[in-house]
């Protein structure tokens, strides 16, 4: 029926029954020109020639060589009696989908409404009950003002305005001892499954200017969950003198921090581990790597089988290292070297404070 008004628009169905329902990634996902027909019939109510069909699979392959969305000769091929299709370029592929849904599902901060989308997107990507492999999601009701107020923290971050945030400390679910704080918001940032507002104390960083000191030090980090309320004010907005250096100065603060925590200047601190066994000493390692992945390198590993392992962390000094490192001693049969004596000083205060806590230093 090459004459119906139909066979216009029946090649974006033909398009659509490709990208949607038929999966780049091989298996059964397959279709017949005879499934073709009867799809298209069942969509308009209309019969179509097979010979029109093969038309308009070479005018979609054409279209999206022309549209450089494909690096093949054909995106639609044939297999036999059958017609599969190839990756789009930049198109996500069943994997990556699959992680996107796996890691909203164990996302505290994500609505599941969210996942239930991606799923709807890629109908092909989760068959046989994917969704069900993560037993029990971690997300929770979004609350909408929490939305909003990273609606106004990204505008103001792209558009360089300040910003007065109402920022306090959650007692339960309410926010106290809340206090003002003028910001020129930098950037955002994620860690231990909370956004984070980079930003530069604008009281902070006047000062700074009138002392002669680098700007950098009023650089500081706000949780976004405990901002009562965030509104745009007129005050001056700081910034570094170029994209560069602001680039440079916010990679080295985030860089600096642990556990979302931010630390001072850079150190090299040297650790070496001694255990029974390989085995104990791994434990430990992997224990600590984890809070500190990103910061760690093994410097030497050849007595390994011996259980003795030496590292090196290169961080800025935060609240949460000396937790960090104490978590190394609750391993029995592994004990530590430090090798950098001011990190050895606060680490032993650290020790001594919480003997006094246990009231274990009066035994």
């Amino acid at each position: 029926m090459a004459n119906s008004e139909l066979s216009k628009i029946k090649i974006l169905f033909i398009y659509d029954y490709f990208k949607n329902r038929i999966s780049s990634s091989g298996g059964k996902e397959a279709v017949s020109v005879s499934e073709l027909i009867a799809y298209l019939e069942d969509c308009t109510g209309t019969t179509f020639e097979r010979k029109s069909i093969y038309a308009d699979i070479d005018k979609i392959n054409e279209y999206v060589r022309m549209s450089k969305q494909t690096k093949d000769t054909e995106w639609i091929y044939s297999e036999g009696k059958k017609y599969r299709r190839s990756n789009l370029t930049g198109e996500i592929l069943i994997d990556e989908a699959r992680l996107i849904v796996d890691a909203i599902s164990t996302t505290p901060f994500v609505d599941s409404d969210l996942c239930e989308k991606i799923v709807n997107m890629f109908p092909t990507y989760f068959t046989e009950g994917y969704r069900k492999r993560i037993l029990y999601p971690h997300y929770e009701k979004v609350d909408r003002r929490c939305i909003s107020k990273l609606n106004n923290i990204r505008l103001a971050i792209d558009e360089k305005r300040t910003i007065k945030i109402s920022y306090g400390y959650k007692l339960g679910n309410e926010l106290t001892e809340k206090s003002d704080k003028i910001v020129s918001a930098m950037t955002l940032d994620w860690e231990n499954n909370c956004y984070y507002l980079i930003a530069i104390d604008n009281v902070k960083a006047q000062k700074l200017i009138d002392e002669g000191k680098p700007l950098s030090q009023a650089l500081k980090r706000y949780r976004v969950d405990r901002m009562a309320s965030i509104v745009f004010v007129n005050d001056k907005y700081f910034d570094f003198k170029t994209e560069r250096q602001r680039e440079q100065e916010l990679g080295a603060f985030i860089e600096n921090s642990i556990s979302a925590f931010s630390g001072s200047g850079l150190t090299n601190i040297g650790i070496t581990l001694k255990g029974k066994t390989r085995k104990d000493t791994l434990k430990a390692y992997s224990a600590f790597a984890s809070k500190v992945s990103d910061k760690i390198k093994i410097v030497n590993d050849t007595k390994l089988d011996k259980g003795i392992l030496t590292i090196s962390v290169m961080t800025g000094y935060a609240p949460t290292l000396c937790a960090d490192l104490f978590e190394l001693m609750i391993f029995d049969d592994v004990e530590i070297e430090i090798d950098n004596d001011e990190i050895c000083r606060k680490f032993a205060e650290y020790i001594s404070k919480a003997a006094r806590a246990a009231k274990l230093d009066k035994l």
